[in-house]
């Protein structure tokens, strides 16, 4: 008798792809919440709709944020499996972002300005190839693609 085929194998292969934009996703996510929560307990930000955000304070958390999904994307690129396209795991990532860039622009209809909420969504996947660009520069680079 022969043994049922295993799915570990493909359970632990899709995982392996799975967690980089995961991973990019919760640095890029934790550094935005670690930011916004500094920055209102410094009173740069507004807290609890107090009033609303200036342009500036807006350009500034727009910067912040790209920067960060960058720094996201790029990690997720850099934790992608040998052997894999890593572009694709920011891009991956960069999608994941705009979903929800385009969910938080529904929340806010009318909070903010149209320009803040569509500045997320266009930034989106500019900040993934951007950061899957250098990551595949710098891991090139190093002899390690």
């Amino acid at each position: 008798m022969t043994e049922p085929p295993s799915d570990q194998p493909q359970q632990t292969a899709l995982l392996r792809h799975i967690v980089p934009v995961v991973l990019g996703g919760l640095i890029a996510g934790m550094l935005t919440v670690v930011t916004d929560n500094w920055l209102g307990a410094h009173g740069v930000l507004p807290v609890g709709g107090a009033s609303a955000p200036t342009t500036s304070t807006l350009l500034l958390v727009v910067a912040y944020r790209a920067l960060f999904a960058t720094v996201g994307c790029h990690m997720a690129a850099r934790l992608a499996p040998r052997g894999q396209p890593r572009i694709r795991y920011a891009l991956a990532l960069g999608g994941l972002m705009m979903v929800v860039n385009v969910i938080g622009a529904f929340s806010l209809q009318g909070q903010v300005p149209l320009w803040y909420s569509l500045s997320g969504i266009a930034l989106s996947i500019p900040c993934a190839i951007l950061g899957g660009g250098t990551a595949v520069q710098a891991m090139a680079r190093a002899g390690r693609l």
